[in-house]
């Protein structure tokens, strides 16, 4: 399942627009430094750039969730319901990866996905296309912790390694005795297969769902910490302009 399908582009870049207290496209395109015709192609795809987003929100203090889905998930909520999934942005997966930051998961955005009931959760950004077209570069995938007893063959499951880095495939047991598992592609389920081996698996986490983002625009393709320079910069244009004009 993919989120941006049940969502609606309008009403995300409408509610924006309030939580920013600007009221036109045109101001809303000049505050995120893009081309004003793109918030008229978000709307046409019904399709918004997520990066631009979910930096917006941790910049600006936005609660991501009345953004995307019009209303607020709060702690006295049902349990099922009240999980903060953390977003591993590409610019920062090798510094999770590498697992010496001890402080990175506080620091990263969080978002509440209602159909994700586990108490441990992850979304990850998708570096390359060897799961599509069910998983595309640069899309989330949204994720529960999973353990190596409990592994299903054919699922698709995230990997993350210190030694190896991480993978995402389909996973095949090859027997239960065996110490190694297959790992699949589905842009190619034909090639040759990959052995990993368990005692390598420092974390492993289950495919849930699927947050796309707008690939088709490569300006948008970019990085959550190169948007938010962006968007501080810009600011600060304005706070220069409101001084000289006073």
């Amino acid at each position: 399942m993919q989120v941006n399908n049940s969502l609606n582009a309008n009403l995300i870049i409408t509610r924006l627009k309030k939580s920013l207290k600007i009221k036109t496209d045109i101001e809303l395109s000049q505050f995120l430094t893009i081309k004003p015709n793109t918030i008229s192609t978000w709307k046409k795809r019904n399709s918004v750039d997520f990066n631009s987003i979910i930096a917006i929100c941790e910049l600006y203090e936005i609660d991501l969730n009345y953004l995307l889905l019009g209303k607020k998930f709060y702690k006295e909520m049902d349990s099922a319901h009240s999980t903060e999934t953390v977003l591993v942005s590409k610019e920062i997966l090798f510094q999770y990866i590498l697992g010496t930051d001890k402080g990175l998961l506080d620091n990263l955005p969080r978002y509440n996905f209602p159909f994700v009931k586990s108490d441990a959760t992850r979304a990850f950004q998708i570096m390359s296309n060897n799961m599509f077209p069910t998983l595309e570069e640069n899309s989330f995938a949204i994720c529960e912790e999973a353990n190596i007893a409990n592994l299903q063959d054919d699922k698709i499951y995230i990997i993350i390694s210190r030694k190896k880095g991480m993978f995402v495939n389909r996973v095949k047991m090859i027997s239960e005795s065996d110490q190694s598992i297959q790992l699949i592609n589905d842009n190619n389920p034909h090639a040759r297969t990959l052995l990993f081996d368990l005692a390598d698996i420092d974390e492993l986490w289950k495919v849930k769902s699927v947050m796309s983002c707008d690939i088709n625009n490569t300006s948008n393709l970019k990085y959550f910490n190169n948007k938010i320079n962006t968007l501080e910069s810009f600011v600060q244009k304005i706070k220069n302009s409101e001084k000289n004009y006073l």
